[in-house]
Parts: structure tokens; sequence; C-alpha cells
């Protein structure tokens, strides 16, 4: 009939796009996958390459893939066992920056995604738990600015707990599963490949992950009175990784340059003081967390079986720190893993909160919303920041080139400005020495960019020079 409506009726007093209802949560959801990207990406984009991405990108310069496995053997042999970690890094060198950038960047929401599957008793499509992930990542992340964005340091730690973390949802997936029969063959290969990959990432973070997959394949016999073939390929592999990366020759050439003010009984004394400094300085605000909502849902008279999950993640997080003791002097982004264990077992925690209590409601989302509202802020300074000194080391680039096109070999840049300074670049941590161009920084760049020599001074002195 003519000046009839057509199309979806909607109904009274409900919303285009329902939130609470499934199909409204898997687009918020999905909608805040695609901006957790892109925040990343931007960080990624902004940080440049130095230190040791300079090294290593002039030692597989021009080199083929055979190239690469002959040189990471030799770094197997004299100086550390992480292989699966070096090798993504000398294959990401070959290629452009950008390359890296976006992968690097998928590779943190995947960590995002293992970590929220990881999490039990979630609603489908729970956007406030993912957002939580993230703020968690981004506010509490050990040493974000060299686990994440550094590019060889996030070969190192992020793509490392990403496969680790792959792994223990593909083992949790298989459990849920319960494949038997000959369907177990295609999940034992896969959990076994896996398995490798994940034990040769990281001495402490992999190590985790064995006992961690340990417990739940315990768990499993003790329950169900039977063993799968792909748990037992699983554990193998991640075994047989991690045997490979501890046993490395390198490993033990290397400790020889280490040297410790204890031996013996005080050595380890003074380890363990250390590890307790470590885990107060970058995690008390995460362990407090998880104290208050374990004290909540027992309050609740929760069941103990509710907060297993929470509790298990707790212990790997703890036995993850101190197995640090068994290093001489591990750097701040070795507890990069542990943290990542420690996020989900709060996570969980506070999903293992019974909310029906308005105030408790108002506590939850309202905690959340402070947090993302200091993380906007933070994001938003930082990344001015980051940007301007994307733009300096460009700069310093592009005037080497320059000048070594103009036949100087010996060169003099400028100091990145002091007032750039953020939690989010590690380029202060890694510039040149105004002091001694022999420092190891300014060696990389003579190496990277085929000069004799690189020299700085502060930006001041350099305008005037």
């Amino acid at each position: 009939m003519m000046g009839q409506k057509t199309g979806r009726r909607e109904e009274p007093g409900k919303p285009w796009l329902d939130l609470k209802g499934e199909n409204g949560r898997k687009y918020f959801f999905f909608a805040l996958i695609a901006v957790s990207f892109l925040l990343i990406l931007l960080y990624n984009t902004f940080t440049p390459m130095m230190s040791d991405d300079l090294t290593y990108a002039e030692n597989v310069a021009g080199a083929n893939f055979r190239d690469l496995i002959r040189k990471e053997k030799y770094q197997y042999k004299h100086w550390t066992g992480r292989s699966v970690s070096h090798m993504i890094l000398r294959l990401f060198l070959l290629g452009d920056k950008w390359f890296f950038n976006i992968c690097n960047s998928a590779a943190f929401v995947a960590l995002s995604l293992f970590m929220y599957y990881n999490v039990e008793r979630r609603k489908k499509y729970d956007a406030f738990i993912y957002l939580l992930i993230h703020l968690f990542l981004w506010i509490f992340a050990v040493s974000f600015e060299q686990t994440v964005l550094w590019e060889t340091g996030a070969c190192n730690y992020l793509w490392g707990s990403m496969i680790i973390m792959g792994y223990l949802s593909a083992l949790r997936y298989c459990m849920k599963a319960d494949y038997s029969g000959i369907s177990q063959i295609a999940a034992g290969v896969g959990l076994f490949l896996l398995g490798v990959l994940s034990g040769w990432c990281n001495e402490n973070t992999s190590g985790g992950c064995i006992l961690l997959a340990g417990i739940w394949i315990g768990l499993y016999v003790w329950k169900k009175k039977r063993v799968r073939i792909w748990m037992i390929s699983g554990i193998v592999g991640n075994l047989t990784g991690f045997l490979f990366m501890i046993l490395a020759p390198g490993n033990a050439e290397r400790a020889a340059y280490i040297e410790e003010e204890h031996t013996g009984l005080m050595a380890l004394v003074s380890r363990w003081q250390k590890c307790n400094l470590a885990v107060r300085e970058h995690f008390f605000v995460l362990i407090s967390i998880a104290i208050v909502v374990f004290i909540l849902v027992r309050l609740q008279k929760a069941a103990w079986e509710r907060s297993l999950n929470m509790l298990l993640y707790f212990f790997v997080f703890i036995a993850t720190c101190y197995a640090l003791v068994l290093a001489p002097e591990p750097m701040g982004r070795a507890y990069f893993g542990a943290g990542i264990f420690l996020m989900i077992s709060c996570v969980q925690g506070i999903v293992d909160v019974v909310d029906t209590d308005i105030y408790l409601r108002a506590l939850k989302y309202g905690a959340v919303s402070v947090l993302a509202l200091y993380f906007f802020f933070e994001y938003m300074e930082s990344g001015a920041q980051l940007m301007r000194i994307y733009r300096e080391s460009e700069e310093r680039f592009r005037y080497i080139e320059e000048q070594r096109a103009a036949g100087n070999m010996d060169i003099t840049v400028p100091l990145l400005r002091p007032d750039f300074q953020n939690k989010y670049s590690d380029a202060y941590n890694s510039d040149l020495s105004d002091e001694d161009s022999r420092y190891w920084v300014n060696v990389a760049y003579a190496a990277y960019f085929h000069v004799d020599s690189v020299s700085a001074v502060p930006r001041e002195e350099w305008d005037a020079y």
C-alpha cells in the first residue's frame, strides 16, 4: 500500500543494538579487539629500532634461511639457548619494520585473547573481562617498553608468552573436548609441536608453563582415571624444548662473564632478596587485588573448587618468579611472563566474586572505569612523546646516512631530548653515549651504518657543532 512503511519493525523501548543480548555483546567485543589492535599498532609504529635491534639487523643483513640457522647455531653454542625467540627476531629483521609492527600488534592481541580464554565462568563475548585484561597489560605489564614494544625484547618476551599461553589454551581446549580414539592423533601431534615451542621460549616462564600443564594433567587423571595420548605428547614436547634451551652450551659460557658479590649460601640468600624486591616493585598492586578478591570469594562461602583456577595461576606466578633465584642476575623484564600468570589469576578472582550486591557491582565497574580513564590520559601523553622520540631518531638515522654518503666516516649526532622520556619508550636506556664512542650502543650504530665511529653530544651542543 502507498505510504505504508516497510522493513523490520523495532519493538517499543528496545534499542537497535542491545548490549545485553548476545549479538550486541559480540559486536562490541569484536570492536574492542579492533580498537586494541589499533592502539598497540600506533605505539609499535612510533617505536624506532634501537640497541640490539641494530646489532642483530647488521648480523642478518643479506642472509638466507640457511645462514640464519648457522648464525643461530653459533649463538646457541656461545651465548643463549632461546633459539625460538631469536629465530623469530632474525626473520623479522630480514624485512621492513612495518611488517614487524603489524605482526607484533597481532601477537599482543593474540596474547590477550589466550588470557581471556583461560578465565573460567565468564560470559560469552565478555567485553568487560577483555577490557580488564588489556588495562592490566598496558598498566601493569613488566617493562612494557622493553617486553612489548622494543623489537628484540618483544620477540623474547611478548612472543614467548604468546606461544606459551597458546599452548596452554590448546591443552585446555583438548581437555574440554576430551579427544579419544583416532582423533587423539592430530591433537597429539599439534600439542607436541606447540609443546616444543613453548618449552623453548623462556627459562622461567616455560618452566611455569610445564608446571601448570603438569598440574592440569594430574588433576585430569585423578578425576577421570585415564590418560590421553595428547597429554603425554604435549608434556613430552614441553620438556624436550625446555631441555634444549637450558642445556645450551652458550648458557654456561655466558654465565662465566657474570660476577656476583656473594658466593655459596649467601649468594642464594642475596638472590632470594632480589626476587622479593622485584616482586614488590612489579606486582604489589596486582597481588593486593588478588588478595582482596580472594577474601571476598571466601566470605561469600563459595565452594573451594570455584577458586581453583585463580589459585593455580597464582601458584604458578609465585613459582615462575622465584625460579629466578637460580639465575645470577636476572633482568627486570624476566618477570614479564610471571606477570601474565598473575593477571589471569586476578581476573579470574574478579569473575569469581558474585556481584549480585549493588555495592560490589559499583566497586567492580567503578574501579575498571577509573583504570580506563587513567590509561586514556597516560596513552595520549606518552603517545605524543613517542612520536617526538621517533621523529628525532629518524632525523638522526637520515643524518648519519647523509654524512656517510658525503664521505664522513666519523659522525657526531645529537642525543635525544630528555623532555620526551616516558614509561613506554626504552630509547633512553638504549641511547648513545656522549662520553665514549666505544660504548656498545655507539659501536652498534657504527656497524649498522658502516661508518668508522658514531659519537653523541647533547642537542644544544650539537646545534652549535
